[in-house]
């Protein structure tokens, strides 16, 4: 992919990406429909994730570094290095842990009693939360910009896939946020400064990736195990606790959706 056509897609890809982050933040603090929706645009996710990984980033990965021990070295240090990150993370920023995960923490319970006794630590959510999604939001900016550099089909994909799964995620920040005590505006203000970090990731490729062809090589099965990981270490167990026989259903059904959507546009920019 030419040099300006991949800095375009990547600029219009990291706005759309903080456009939508934003829309949803704000639909979550107007009204619960978007909360009942969460857990089948969640699965969905799980799915784009997968489909990005299998159907475009790991082909492109093998075009450019071929199907030897780089390639496994890459897939697994971007694996292992993603839990490390996942855990460095939970041991910096434990305080979020206290009031729930990405999922499962999306509508804090203010009368549970496991929270009333730590009323006065809410207040020290707001840097975790905000700190923690500048980290994934920039991550996510790296792996866009990547997919861009290569073809136009896998930067889509990857947008796609980042949309899904970093929408829920800063919308679960922004009830946790409020639930720290922040007026509702602020908080999906100082969320969307976090979201934008995904603007510094990709710029910085940007600055040096376009004109490094060993550093996409080297960028693209990282960016796979991150996806691989993030699908089944994060989103998956998350969806094996629902005790629901008919909402378990739905969630696989968009699952599979997310999946066939990812190798469906993949087959599209072959023919």
């Amino acid at each position: 992919m030419s040099e300006p056509a991949a800095t375009a897609g990547t600029l219009l890809a990291l706005a759309g990406v903080i456009a939508v982050s934003f829309g949803g933040m704000t639909t979550f603090v107007l009204g619960r429909r978007l909360q009942n929706a969460l857990p089948y645009l969640v699965s969905a996710a799980s799915g784009a994730l997968l489909g990005t990984a299998f159907a475009h980033l790991l082909p492109e990965a093998i075009q450019e570094t071929g199907s030897g021990l780089r390639l496994s070295g890459l897939l697994a240090a971007g694996f292992l290095g993603s839990f490390v990150l996942e855990r460095i993370l939970v041991f910096l920023f434990r305080n979020r842990e206290q009031y729930g995960g990405a999922i499962s923490g999306l509508v804090p319970e203010y009368g549970h009693p496991g929270y009333e006794h730590q009323h006065v630590m809410r207040r020290m959510l707001v840097p975790n939360i905000l700190l923690g999604g500048a980290v994934h939001s920039f991550i996510d900016g790296l792996a866009i910009a990547t997919a861009f550099s290569v073809t136009h089909e896998a930067g889509l994909a990857t947008t796609i896939a980042v949309i899904l799964h970093e929408v829920p995620h800063h919308i679960a920040d922004v009830g946790v946020l409020i639930y720290g005590g922040l007026p509702k505006t602020r908080a999906v203000l100082l969320n969307l400064l976090a979201t934008s970090a995904c603007a510094a990731g990709g710029g910085l490729f940007l600055l040096i990736g376009l004109h490094a062809a060993d550093l996409t090589a080297t960028l693209l099965p990282l960016t796979a195990a991150n996806f691989l990981y993030i699908a089944t270490a994060i989103l998956l167990p998350e969806l094996q606790k629902e005790q629901d026989g008919w909402r378990s259903v739905k969630q696989v059904a968009c699952l599979f959706a997310g999946v066939a959507l990812m190798f469906g546009l993949s087959a599209l920019a072959r023919d």
